[in-house]
């Protein structure tokens, strides 16, 4: 592991992610492959926020978990792997593909994930999820207020999701955070989510 300067660092990422944040960015150079990534126990370990990238890609085995009150920003040139993704507080930003073996999870959240500097509350959804591989997507658009989803590729809506999700919901009282426990609480289990 090397370090960069957070100027250098945007300036391989091609945007402004960890300028203003950090002065010094932790770099790996080479493939990193590791079973779980926890965000919060890295945090513990490390003594506070991380700020790294991940030059050559990063592998996870099981689950990539940026978890809730983790303020760390996460940059991956390449591919990202793992089986899970569940996104959180932190910042995670994908110059390259995503590709994941059962589900992308983003609930309402502080943090940010782009891929290829896209947002999932741009105007272009599919321009950002084309680079994100997963046979269930779940990610949460702030700026509509809505769950966006996929199965396989293909657009889901919300009434596509599986009856014990949506069951007493009603939309005049913010249900997006209870239907994100409940999304949230389906995939660990292994359940579907779709009908």
């Amino acid at each position: 592991m090397g370090k960069i300067s957070a100027a250098q660092a945007d300036t391989l990422l091609d945007g402004a992610w960890f300028d203003g944040y950090t002065k010094v960015v932790d770099v790996y150079d080479e493939l990193v492959t590791v079973d779980d990534f926890d965000a919060a126990a890295r945090a513990v370990a490390h003594g506070g926020t991380e700020m790294v990238l991940f030059g050559n890609g990063l592998t996870v085995l099981g689950t990539l978990d940026l978890s809730d009150g983790v303020h760390s920003i996460f940059a991956v040139q390449g591919v990202l792997r793992a089986r899970h993704l569940i996104l959180g507080d932190a910042l995670l930003v994908v110059q390259g593909t995503v590709e994941l073996d059962e589900w992308l999870f983003g609930p309402e959240s502080e943090g940010l994930f782009a891929v290829g500097n896209r947002q999932i509350e741009g105007a272009d959804q599919d321009a950002m999820l084309a680079n994100v591989r997963a046979p269930v997507i779940a990610l949460f658009d702030r700026n509509r207020r809505e769950f966006v989803l996929r199965e396989h590729g293909e657009r889901r809506e919300t009434a596509q999701l599986t009856p014990e999700l949506l069951d007493g919901l009603d939309p005049d009282e913010s249900p997006e955070l209870i239907l994100g426990d409940r999304l949230r609480a389906h995939l660990l289990d292994g359940q579907p989510v779709f009908r």
